[in-house]
């Protein structure tokens, strides 16, 4: 009538994917790598996730400041 537990669940671990995915076609690229070979041909210095993030960051506080900026006048 009722199913037998299963047990606990199983835990997943946590290691690093072997590739990361390029950011403008999404193909796999080796780890530590952001942009493809068929995307940067000229082999030029790709940014780290590190700054994307970062700007990405940025990007928001700048928001964030100009729309507290805007409400304080609009008072």
């Amino acid at each position: 009538m009722f199913a037998a537990a299963a047990g606990p669940p199983k835990r997943r671990r946590l290691r690093p994917r072997a590739y990361d995915e390029c950011i403008r076609c999404g193909r796999a690229t080796q780890w530590g790598h952001s942009v493809c070979k068929d995307c940067n041909p000229a082999g030029l210095p790709e940014p780290s996730p590190a700054q994307y993030h970062a700007t990405t960051f940025v990007v928001v506080l700048v928001t964030v400041g100009i729309l507290v900026a805007i409400a304080l006048l609009l008072r």
